[in-house]
Formats: structure tokens, C-alpha cells, sequence
């Protein structure tokens, strides 16, 4: 769309203002999936949390995300996506001071479930109003550094993370998301967007109700597997999880039938039905069960078995996360050439092949060979994901993109919750297994020394290097970190197969109709 004469000038500024605004909101969104993590010993210690409790501080979080993206973007078609993006970038700053100031674990995860739900109502009406503000022709260039920036953030904020709790504390960590709520809300007013109103209006409120009441109960029961056996329980399950999974699992099962059937689905379930986007959805969903999970696992890892700062725990991933920005623009140019196979193939393969090389590289303690296998995993992220996502908003026409994104990014999600839950128990069920086998070694002595590990007093630290039991707390808590490694490539193995088996050879063709399969 090109600017009325007198206007031009205007308008190419006004754009750039909204360009900037909405980068920046996504920005504080990504950062927030991966900084966090380099904190967790910090914020647990400090707010007396476990290891279960410390992985739903970011686990609520993503839950979040998962079961209320979808929701999200539609409430930016009933509000106006301009009303919904500023309300959610004011209740992702009030949600900021939630968790700065939590004294207790409650707080802090209350403050998360306000952060996520803040981004739902952000992130589906920041790139419409950037869809909106540039020319077809520039909508790509646009959208390139829409979704760019925040990854450059998203890579840099572990390590940026990790320098700012060492020398500030862990609550700066959300005090920093002011200023930036503060700019994209000024830039938003200024800019003043185009919105035009959505004529599509209705909202599928009980599929929200139960999808927002499904999946949090499935993935606590997931989670909860792990501090019950940890905990020393023998008498197996607990009647709650095995409650929570059961229920979880039997909403799930109804809202997914509700969506299939609904004529106006919150989730176009339907879609499935072209089975090489059912394999492209599902790949994101397995990635990002395995990249979310790891690179929590990862900085808990560094602090505690290898003893690093949160500060060298932060730089210690980005062996995983910079292939994902040096490499990306080559799958895409891939995918224009091939379609989203053959990158993906390669890349799911690489991803397998750097869990497994990091699973045995956290077994032997060994920093190099981690950071090999995260180099190899961070590849095979590049190489899949983005030819993956444009494979499937290419094989439906340009009217149905948005519910192929609400599709995408719910499945994207979900992985990632689960990914989180999945690994979080498995290391605990392992260390508890790796504790009995060691008769001189309890859980208690294991939890007392991480919490001395984690304390901010730096003579408790000083006091838990030289207790005669770290080398081997160190010892199990690393097997049992490589055990979740080695779950973690169960993911990437179950994307390998999708592109394998489901997905399609060359590149989607501009509005091609679902096909069964």
C-alpha cells in the first residue's frame, strides 16, 4: 500500500515506529522463555523452591502460552489488535513487578502465568500490525527483522541473563522489562498503527475453557512424577498426579473433538488432515520439546555439577543458540530451492546426534564434548524450524494463514511445556534412582548441598565446595542430567521421523488446498 501524495514521508517513519515497537515487545517475550532459566538456582534458593518448584517458574509460563495463544489472537479480532497488543505489553510490565518483587514461590509463578498471558494478547497482534504497516513488497524484509531481533536477543539473554543476576540480582532480571514497555507503548501511540476491525468476531469460549484446563492438568501430572520420586515416595503415584493426568488427558481429548467438529474452531484441528502439515506442526512441536528442555537442564547443569557462575552458565549455551542466527537465512534459501525436506531431514538428524553427543558429554562431566553436541543441535534447530514454519503457512491459502499460525505456534508451545515437565522429571526420577544406589548418599544431603551450591551467601558456597559429599552429589546429579539429555533426543528423533515419513518433497505451493493423507 503506497502513502498518499503529502503523506509519504509520514507514513515511511510511522512504519519503521511500529516496526520497532513490536520487535521490541517480541524481544521481552523471547528473552523471557530462556533468560529465566539462567536465574532458577538463584530465584529458588531465594525464595526457598525446589528443583520441582523452581521448573514451574518457567513451566507456567509456557503452559501459558500454550493453552491461550490461540485465544489471544482472537480476543486482538474482538478488541482491535492495537488495544490488545498495548493492554498486553501493560499487564507484561505490572506482571514484571509481580515477579521482581515476589517473596514466595506463589508470587513468582503468579507473576509468570500474568507474563504469559500478557504475550498471548502481545505477540498474534504484533505481527499483524506489522503485516499492516508495510507494502507486500517489503513485507518480507519486514518480517525478517521482526522475528531476527529477538532471536539475536534470545541467544544473547542467557549469557546477558546470567551477568545481570551475578552482579545485580535475580529480581533485575524482570525489573529490565520496564523500559522496554515503556518504549513500545510510546512508539505505539506515536506511530498510531492501522487496524482496520476484523469482520470474523466469534470466539469458541468453552474450547478455550477447556484447552486453558486440560493441558495445565496433563503437564502437572507430567511434572509432578518427578519431585514424588525424588522425594524418596515408594508407594508409587500419588492419587493427584495420577488425577491431574488421567483428567488432563480426557479434556484434551474433548476439546480436540470439539475442534474438529466446531464450524468457527478456536484451533482448526482440521488442518491436520494434509498430512505433510500435520508433519511440519508436529516437527516444531518435537523440537521445541527438546530445545526448551535443554536449555533449562543445560544452565542448571553448568551450576550444578560444573560449578559455573550464572554468568559463564549463561555463556555456556550459546555454543547451542548462535548456529540458530548464523544459519537460518541458509535453510531458507534451502527450502526456496528444495521445499522444507531435505533441510529438515538433515537437521532433525543433526539435532539427534547433538542430544546424544551432549547426553554422554554430561555423563562424563565434559564441557567440550557438550558444547560440541549443542553445536550440532543448535544446527539442526536452524536447519529445521524455519523451513518447517513456512512449509506450513504455504500450503493453505492466504485466508487461512492465521489459523495455520494459531495452529503452529500452539503446537510450538506445547512442545516446549512439555519438553520442560518431561525432562524436569526424568532427571529427578534418575537422580532418585542414582541416591540409592550410592548407600552413603540421601536426598537430603543432595538437597542441602544444591541449596548451598544456589545461596546467595557466598560462605554457604565456599561451605558446600569443601563438604566431603559434593563430588558425589556432582556425580549422580550429572548422570541424571544425562539421562534427561538422552529423553531430550527422544524429541528430536520423533521429528526425524515425521519429516521422514510425512513430509512433503518441494516447496508448498502458494494456496494449495489441504489434502487428506
Amino acid at each position: 500500500m503506497t502513502a498518499p501524495p503529502g503523506q509519504h514521508d509520514g507514513a515511511q517513519s510511522r512504519r519503521w515506529l511500529v516496526l520497532a515497537a513490536m520487535t521490541g515487545s517480541l524481544s521481552m517475550i523471547f528473552i523471557d522463555m530462556t533468560v529465566v532459566g539462567v536465574a532458577l538456582p538463584r530465584i529458588g534458593s531465594s525464595l526457598g523452591m525446589g528443583d520441582g518448584g523452581q521448573a514451574w517458574i518457567v513451566t507456567s509460563y509456557l503452559l501459558t502460552l500454550a493453552s491461550l495463544m490461540a485465544l489471544g489472537g482472537r480476543m486482538g479480532d474482538l478488541l482491535g489488535k492495537v488495544r490488545a497488543f498495548l493492554a498486553g505489553v501493560v499487564l507484561f510490565a505490572v506482571a514484571s513487578v509481580v515477579c521482581a518483587d515476589a517473596r514466595e514461590g506463589t508470587q513468582m509463578i503468579v507473576g509468570r502465568v500474568l507474563q504469559g498471558i500478557a504475550a498471548c494478547l502481545m505477540q498474534p497482534a504484533s505481527g499483524a500490525l506489522v503485516i499492516g504497516a508495510f507494502a507486500p513488497g517489503e513485507r518480507g524484509k519486514a518480517m525478517a527483522a521482526y522475528v531476527g531481533l529477538p532471536l539475536v536477543f534470545m541467544a544473547i539473554g542467557p549469557a546477558a541473563g546470567g551477568w545481570v543476576v551475578e552482579h545485580f540480582g535475580w529480581p533485575w532480571v524482570f525489573w529490565l522489562n520496564l523500559p522496554v514497555a515503556a518504549a513500545a507503548i510510546a512508539l505505539t501511540l506515536v506511530a498510531r498503527p492501522h487496524d482496520p476491525p476484523s469482520a470474523d468476531r466469534d470466539i469458541d469460549w468453552l474450547g478455550g475453557v477447556l484447552l486453558l484446563a486440560g493441558l495445565p492438568a496433563f503437564v502437572f501430572g507430567i511434572q509432578q512424577l518427578g519431585p514424588e520420586a525424588g522425594a524418596g515416595m515408594s508407594e508409587g503415584i500419588s492419587t493427584t498426579t495420577t488425577v491431574a493426568l488421567l483428567c488432563g488427558a480426557v479434556v484434551l481429548a474433548a476439546f480436540i473433538r470439539r475442534q474438529w467438529n466446531h464450524p468457527r474452531p478456536l484451533i482448526r484441528v482440521r488442518l491436520f488432515a494434509d498430512r505433510a502439515l500435520a508433519a511440519d506442526a508436529i516437527t516444531i512441536a518435537c523440537m521445541q520439546f527438546a530445545m526448551t528442555g535443554l536449555v533449562i537442564a543445560g544452565s542448571l547443569y553448568a551450576q550444578d555439577v560444573l560449578g559455573y557462575s550464572p554468568t559463564e552458565a549463561g555463556l555456556s549455551l550459546l555454543p547451542m543458540l548462535l548456529p540458530v542466527i548464523l544459519v537460518v537465512h541458509v535453510a531458507g534459501r534451502w527450502y526456496d530451492r528444495a521445499g522444507a525436506r531435505p533441510p529438515a531431514s538433515l537437521g532433525t538428524a543433526l539435532a539427534t546426534i547433538g542430544m546424544l553427543v551432549q547426553a554422554g558429554g554430561a555423563w562424563m562431566r565434559s564441557y567440550p564434548v557438550m558444547a560440541a553436541g549443542m553445536f550440532l543441535l543448535g544446527l539442526g534447530i536452524s536447519l529445521t524450524m524455519s523451513p518447517t514454519n513456512t512449509d506450513a503457512l504455504g500450503r493453505v491459502p492466504h485466508s487461512e494463514r492465521g489459523q495455520v499460525s494459531g495452529l503452529v505456534q500452539t503446537m510450538r508451545q506445547v512442545g516446549g511445556s512439555v519438553g520442560v515437565a518431561t525432562i524436569a522429571a526424568t532427571v529427578a526420577l534418575s537422580l532418585a534412582a542414582f541416591e540409592r544406589g550410592d548407600p552413603g548418599l540421601s536426598h537430603d544431603e543432595v538437597v542441602r548441598i544444591r541449596s548451598m551450591l544456589r545461596s546467595h551467601d557466598v560462605k554457604a558456597r565456599i561451605d558446600a565446595e569443601s563438604d566431603p559429599l559434593l563430588e558425589r552429589v556432582r556425580a549422580a546429579s550429572a548422570r541424571s542430567y544425562a539421562v534427561g539429555y538422552a529423553v531430550a533426543s527422544l524429541g528430536t528423533l520423533g521429528a526425524f521421523i515425521a519429516v521422514r515419513r510425512w513430509m512433503a518433497a518441494g516447496a508448498a505451493a502458494p494456496g494449495r488446498p489441504p489434502r487428506a493423507g
